[in-house]
């Protein structure tokens, strides 16, 4: 056996997998409000400004003071949310797309496993909606 001190680096490989994804992760996040509870889940940056049932939640990402965009911005971008449009900065869709990106990245990050995991908690669901919806962990 040849025991060599320099390590090679690591290959890079892409592959993709196809899990089951519990449907009702879906149904959570895209109909009920818990995910954006405080101070456990998503609630300190992000608030539930519209829902549909059809369209899941219109989310806006609140200000370094917590604070709510205006009424006035949150009705007009409202408008643009239901028109399937381009949302302005800080606004987001918690969309079944959503929801399924949540669920790949908590694959990626804790396994095939972590919905079931005893670790799963609303600290964790925060964390995959920042990467669902941020792009980034930004907050917490």
């Amino acid at each position: 056996m040849n025991i060599a001190t320099d390590r090679p680096e690591p290959l890079k490989h892409t592959f993709t997998i196809t899990v089951d994804v519990d449907p009702r992760w879906v149904d959570y996040l895209t109909q009920h409000s818990t995910i954006f509870g405080r101070p456990h889940y998503a609630g300190y940056w992000a608030c539930g400004a519209a829902h549909d049932p059809e369209l899941g939640w219109l989310v806006a990402e609140l200000d370094e003071a917590e604070r709510f965009p205006g009424e006035h911005e949150a009705t007009r971008v409202e408008a643009i949310w239901r028109a399937g449009s381009d949302l302005p900065p800080r606004w987001y869709r918690l969309d079944r797309a959503a929801a399924l990106r949540m669920w790949e990245e908590g694959v990626k990050r804790h396994g095939v496993g972590w919905y079931d995991a005893p670790e799963h908690d609303g600290a964790r669901e925060d964390e995959l909606l920042q990467l669902a919806l941020l792009g980034e962990v930004r907050y917490g």
